[in-house]
């Protein structure tokens, strides 16, 4: 019985996979013309697009596709998209190319989705890194007053798991700004869905609905570039959670030192210092970009394997330099009357996804740490032997904060 079940559940797979041109959607029946006809090759050497609203905070800013307040122009390539399937962390994004002889139909490289369900809401997603498709959300100079960071964001990858000594580990900070007007004057933002692949691989694309045209976000809150960060990284020399480097003092563009004549050694020269005012990219520079979400992020690929001082604690910290290549700075974590910075905690993120990435731990994680005094924010990550183990101090400053 229980084999016959299976040969008949069988047959009907290969019915499916034979019939894979079944048409995309049915409640809003695609015009076969779609603005640019068969879908063009990805185009790899063009730019993330700007999604997300971005306030410059020194009024320096960063060469961005696309001209404020421009319609977008969507003639590149596109997917299908429907939804999403699974639990976080592992959701599935729902989507598929259409067909490059009949783009009514998914295409029939994908058989396994092969289109979406009748009656379901669908959305063509035009894909990012595609220099036919062109768009720029909400971009504004604040510089004329200091500018108080409402929150920021450490990279999930660095809270939820330990590294090895060979690992590959992306440094991401976030900043994030209320938009105290959206209710009437929301920032132009645009919907984007993810289409494909996870972590370096991923593909997203701006959300069209083709009756109602671009998708638009709620404009509530933006990114902040900031001229003037800097990413230090600098390992400790004892446990991350040792009650002394309360003690440790900051020394601006430099790092963490111990006070003079302190007995113990708490931690070491910094083995990576870099800011974006003194420009460059690649990885012997620090700087910030419009990641595949279309957000401005600021990145670091810390590359242990090559840049490290042995397993143990590593302590990264942001902040931000008060002189940035002429260029004063105009954003603060605090202020005289009580206004702070947050670091934001997982529930409140869109997606928290822990990728099954090569030369992550499965377990640990750092906490997020806020430093008024100085300006800054840091957090201390555990660095591992490769093949297991512990290894050596690690550090974890004195006092609790909020996690992000």
């Amino acid at each position: 019985m229980q084999g016959n079940w299976w040969r008949a559940a069988a047959a009907v797979a290969v019915v499916g996979l034979l019939a894979c041109e079944r048409p995309a959607p049915t409640d809003l029946e695609p015009d076969v013309s779609f603005k640019q006809g068969p879908p063009n090759p990805h185009v790899e050497t063009a730019g993330n697009n700007l999604s997300f609203p971005v306030l410059w905070a020194e009024g320096v800013q960063k060469t961005v596709p696309g001209t404020p307040g421009m319609t977008p122009v969507l003639d590149g390539e596109w997917w299908y998209w429907w939804g999403t399937e699974g639990t976080d962390p592992n959701i599935v994004p729902l989507s598929c190319k259409p067909d490059a002889d009949d783009p009514a139909f998914c295409d029939d490289e994908n058989p396994v989705t092969v289109g979406p369900p009748p009656g379901a809401p669908w959305v063509r997603a035009y894909l990012q890194k595609d220099e036919d498709n062109t768009w720029q959300a909400y971009s504004e100079d604040v510089s004329a007053t200091p500018i108080v960071v409402d929150s920021l964001d450490w990279g999930d990858n660095l809270e939820s798991v330990d590294w090895y000594t060979k690992s590959q580990v992306r440094t991401e900070v976030v900043l994030f700004q209320v938009n105290d007007d959206a209710a009437t004057a929301p920032w132009l933002e645009y919907g984007m869905r993810h289409v494909d692949g996870w972590g370096i691989d991923e593909v997203h694309g701006l959300a069209e609905d083709p009756v109602n045209g671009p998708e638009i976000g709620p404009g509530d809150r933006a990114t902040v570039y900031t001229h003037c960060a800097r990413l230090t990284i600098q390992k400790l020399a004892v446990d991350r959670d040792d009650p002394r480097l309360a003690d440790l003092i900051w020394v601006p563009s430099e790092g963490w030192t111990e006070p003079v004549g302190y007995p113990d050694d708490l931690v070491g020269e910094h083995i990576f210092n870099g800011s974006v005012h003194e420009g460059g990219d690649g990885p012997g520079y620090y700087s910030a970009e419009i990641n595949v979400k279309g957000r401005i992020i600021f990145g670091y690929t810390w590359n242990v394997q090559k840049l490290n001082d042995g397993a143990g604690d590593y302590r990264i910290t942001y902040s931000l330099d008060t002189d940035c290549g002429g260029t004063p700075l105009n954003t603060l974590f605090s202020n005289a009357t009580g206004d702070t910075t947050r670091i934001m905690v997982p529930a409140e993120e869109e997606e928290v996804v822990v990728a099954a990435e090569e030369g992550e731990s499965p377990g640990g994680g750092a906490v997020g740490m806020m430093d008024y005094l100085n300006n800054l924010t840091y957090i201390d990550v555990r660095i591992l032997e490769r093949g297991g183990g512990g290894g050596g101090g690690g550090g974890g400053g004195g006092g609790g904060g909020p996690r992000r």
